[in-house]
């Protein structure tokens, strides 16, 4: 298992710049389909479809921060210099765009609570109880206590998935992830950049 790991977290992180253009485009899919000049009938469904590809991009983009630190903890010089705060920000951004993008329509808690709660009545059958008025109740009761529990982290989750989904805010990330990604390429970074005018 470590022998793959040490074979593919290097890929990973040699290739960060191509999962922050491929990223940044599949963000800014809003932006890219309209400059395609698709008609305004078929965006909805043509973004809908990036949405879903840009999801495992997305995890890729998130895997690739922790590739990194694994990669720059195993050696005593960092062997990636260019892995600098700038990219780990993009990706951490851009994964977290790509995931939540299709799936920030998603109810989890009701599916989740659902799902508790049968496993709860479960192990009651599976502990020999025989009533099925008892095990209802103690279904409904763990429902909604999960439901009540979750519903407030879902409400911030929701809340967060609508705002990095919105245009604007994503073909924004999306723009700032293309431009890192082709510095990237020639050894530059957006911070040295930053660094350069002063900005940061």
């Amino acid at each position: 298992m470590l022998v793959v790991l040490d074979f593919l977290l290097p890929i990973l992180v040699d290739w960060k710049s191509i999962i922050l253009i491929v990223g940044g485009v599949l963000a800014a899919s809003w932006l890219v389909v309209r400059m395609a000049g698709v008609s305004s009938d078929d965006i909805s469904g043509i973004i809908n479809k990036l949405a879903i590809i840009g999801f495992p991009v997305g995890i890729i983009a998130i895997i690739t921060i922790g590739a990194g630190f694994y990669l720059i903890s195993k050696s005593p010089e960092p062997s990636y210099p260019t892995f600098d705060a700038i990219t780990i920000g993009c990706l951490a951004v851009l994964g977290f765009v790509l995931i939540l993008r299709p799936i920030k329509d998603f109810k989890f808690g009701a599916v989740l609570s659902l799902a508790i709660g049968l496993i709860g009545s479960g192990l009651l059958v599976f502990f020999g109880a025989d009533s099925i008025k008892f095990m209802s109740v103690v279904f409904i009761i763990i429902f909604f206590i999960i439901y009540g529990a979750i519903r407030m982290f879902e409400d911030l989750y929701l809340l967060i998935a609508d705002f990095l989904s919105s245009p604007f805010i994503s073909v924004t990330i999306g723009v700032l992830c293309i431009l890192q990604g082709t510095l990237l390429i020639f050894n530059i970074s957006l911070g040295g950049i930053f660094t350069l005018f002063g900005i940061i």
